[in-house]
């Protein structure tokens, strides 16, 4: 992508970010919900909300490459909090002033818990649902992921807003 993206003239760029502006980051993870049924409705929102991490992360980058002219390197980096901020500052953005980045944070942690932390809550995210508590098992996977699944999109929203503006 770093390579077409050079190639690419600014009107381009800005109809590619404004056409991104209707995409849906939750279509695999509502797909997994569905073919979760009832018995395995904990189970599935878990995968699911995995899956709208990637989802989001995946579009994030892809963004942020094209309208920031990111190398590779830069594009690999910006998956990860602080390069992130670091990045975008360099790049004239504030990061975490855009709306909804603590839910990109957020997400990114419970996706790491479900995946690294077999599903225990970490310090990091005792207490951001009221029914979750450091050292137990996470809970309410539809709850958690109704929430973070609407947050998400309003972050994702305003990163294309940030990223058009910028451009």
């Amino acid at each position: 992508m770093t390579d077409s993206s050079a190639s690419l003239s600014d009107i381009e760029i800005l109809d590619i970010l404004q056409s991104m502006k209707s995409d849906e980051l939750n279509v695999e993870a509502k797909k997994i919900i569905r073919e979760g049924g009832k018995a395995g409705r904990q189970e599935s929102h878990k995968q699911a909300l995995i899956a709208l991490h990637d989802s989001f992360e995946e579009k994030f980058v892809e963004a942020a490459t094209l309208a920031l002219h990111l190398n590779e390197a830069q594009a690999k980096k910006i998956r990860y909090k602080k390069d992130r901020i670091r990045i975008l500052k360099a790049k004239g953005i504030d990061y975490l002033a855009i709306d909804g980045a603590e839910t990109a944070q957020v997400l990114a942690q419970v996706a790491q818990a479900i995946l690294r932390e077999d599903a225990t809550v970490t310090h990091d995210l005792h207490n951001i649902f009221p029914f979750w508590k450091e050292g137990w098992p996470m809970v309410q996977f539809d709850s958690a992921f109704k929430i973070l699944d609407e947050d998400i999109m309003i972050h994702y929203q305003a990163v294309l807003d940030t990223l058009i503006q910028r451009h």
